[in-house]
């Protein structure tokens, strides 16, 4: 009786030995397939599942009904050589949306600034960068679907391609939601960010633009006022100067000399009140210095 259980057990051994070779053998077999499969030195990444959509739509308080819809808006033409559905399409509605909806706020907000600037405050203040950084405000890198140009740095492109998403994003949102839709959303995350016309103005004599600004809008001389100072004569001065048009204050500004102060008071004049037409008024660069003020201080 003991022999033939000894026996039976040794069959039954030799059985799950030969599955555990099989299984052992098909295990390596179909990590050998899968080696062939991923290119070697790429690093696999796991896939964004549908909870990271569902979190993405979440945080931007979106729902489009269709989880499939913001997936698309988060894979990038470069993902697995373009052929699944990517943002291209999405991408091209919503950069125009943008573009209509930032051009109407510049035009709303500066009436008289030049084309120019306008369109160098558009570049600045809601370009791709500017974009990419709504983007990684919510998290969308996380999300994103795409191929990196450089295996070695595969940050490169990331800020172009979060741009674009963004872009596409407000491109669903038109198509799925409407016009009004869109226009909110955009003025919600977009439009509410810092723009900085100051930087795109190139205001290099300020002096001298706010003589001929005034000259040209029929307006009175300029006329700069010291309106504090402290330690003139020690070694670290400050004064405060205002700039005046008639009896109204226009501009102030401060510095360790007269000069500077009244530098600093014109930009801020032209800053507060008149940088909208700053291109508009014909100043070369060439002209000579001025002062504004009265003939009798020592500046």
């Amino acid at each position: 009786m003991f022999s033939t259980v000894t026996r039976a057990s040794s069959k039954a051994g030799l059985k799950l030995g030969a599955v555990s070779g099989g299984r052992a053998a098909l295990s390596i077999g179909t990590a050998r397939k899968m080696a062939k499969e991923v290119p070697s030195g790429r690093r696999v990444v796991a896939e964004p599942g549908s909870t990271t959509y569902a979190a993405l739509e979440a945080r931007l308080n979106l729902s489009f009904g269709d989880r499939a819809v913001m997936e698309q808006v988060c894979t990038h033409k470069s993902y697995a050589q373009g052929r699944v559905e990517h943002n291209e399409r999405m991408e091209w509605i919503g950069k125009r949306a943008l573009n209509l909806f930032v051009g109407e706020h510049l035009l709303a907000t500066y009436p008289n600034l030049s084309t120019e600037a306008l369109q160098d405050v558009q570049h600045s203040s809601f370009g791709m960068s500017s974009l990419a950084e709504v983007g990684r405000h919510f998290g969308m890198q996380a999300a994103m679907r795409w191929e990196p140009v450089s295996r070695e740095a595969p940050a490169v492109g990331l800020t172009k391609v979060l741009g674009k998403a963004v872009q596409a994003l407000v491109g669903a949102i038109y198509q799925r939601q409407g016009e009004a839709a869109a226009r909110q959303f955009v003025k919600q995350h977009v439009l509410s960010r810092p723009v900085d016309v100051e930087a795109v103005m190139q205001i290099k004599n300020p002096k001298v633009m706010l003589v001929a600004l005034t000259r040209q809008k029929g307006l009175e001389y300029p006329v700069a006022r010291i309106l504090k100072e402290t330690g003139r004569f020690t070694s670290s001065p400050v004064f405060i100067v205002g700039v005046f048009c008639g009896t109204k204050m226009v501009g102030m500004g401060f510095g360790s000399s007269l000069k500077m102060a009244e530098h600093r008071a014109a930009k801020d004049a032209l800053l507060k009140y008149y940088a909208k037409e700053i291109k508009d008024i014909g100043v070369t660069g060439d002209e000579p210095d001025v002062s504004l003020f009265a003939q009798d201080v020592a500046v």
